[in-house]
């Protein structure tokens, strides 16, 4: 099977490699199609975001590079929809509807969840009293909204909450208010959405051992018929569909039979 990934940032936001760049990579790594997925801007967060200039060039490099690659790679125009993104341009082939920040309610102030562990853990403890199943609880709440919030066709990196918390160092991710507060989530969710990416993002980046959604997640939003697509949540050449073959396997024990891809006529389902 050749590979896709929708979820690929580049030096427009938080990437090292321009999207010609990416592409290159990816047709290096056998992939026959890929798609961007920038950050929207995010008000009060322009460093992680683009504005509205910066996404006005982005849609016109990634089209351009639609018709410079045609008949060699398939090239789709995306972007990763924050919950507290402004409103979308025209044009897009999809977006991915995500989840970075909390609110301190004391202060008002939007605070990221996957800054580094060290700045989670600082946030646990200053606006959560050093719950994290508080900021557990907070997340999934606001999360469960994101697609009447966003409209968007994937939902990304489920429990990015959990980033930090290899072989829950940081909380039991098995503990009851966890468990309560992702699963409400995702019936919330699946509602509006059922098509989920599994994310191999910090597998790659920082050794996790399971993508988001964890497999507990994915074998819960099996039962309940969602469904999944790939994703790498690449920055760079190396991670560009970092683990599928291990993630594929670990979804045929999940109970999945086939996997969605986008193509010029919408999603498809492929079987694994």
């Amino acid at each position: 099977m050749k590979f896709q990934n929708l979820h690929t940032h580049t030096t427009y936001c938080d990437g090292t490699l321009t999207p010609e760049g990416m592409i290159e990579a990816a047709l290096s790594k056998g992939c026959d199609s890929i798609g961007f997925s920038e950050h929207a801007c995010v008000p009060f967060d322009i460093y992680y975001s683009m504005d509205a200039e910066c996404t006005q060039a982005y849609i016109h490099d990634v089209n351009a590079l639609k018709q410079k690659y045609e008949g060699v790679i398939e090239v789709f125009l995306g972007l990763e929809q924050d919950y507290y993104s402004s409103e979308l341009p025209e044009g897009l082939d999809y977006t991915i509807g995500a989840l970075h920040y909390v609110q301190n309610k004391q202060t008002g102030e939007f605070v990221s969840v996957d800054a580094g562990a060290n700045h989670q853990k600082q946030m646990v403890d200053e606006c959560f009293g050093g719950d994290y199943y508080a900021l557990a609880e907070e997340y999934f709440s606001v999360f469960s909204h994101i697609i009447k919030k966003t409209k968007a066709d994937i939902v990304g990196h489920f429990d990015l909450v959990a980033k930090y918390n290899i072989n829950n160092y940081f909380f039991d991710e098995q503990h009851p208010r966890y468990v309560d507060a992702a699963l409400s989530c995702m019936d919330e969710i699946l509602k509006d959405c059922r098509l989920f990416e599994v994310n191999s993002g910090a597998m790659f980046r920082l050794g996790k051992l399971e993508p988001y959604p964890s497999a507990f997640l994915l074998k819960a939003l099996k039962e309940r018929r969602g469904e999944v697509i790939l994703s790498s949540d690449s920055h760079d050449a190396e991670s560009i569909c970092y683990k599928f073959d291990e993630i594929q396997a670990l979804l045929k024990i999940c109970g999945f039979d086939y996997i969605k891809r986008l193509t010029a006529s919408g999603f498809v389902d492929v079987r694994l």
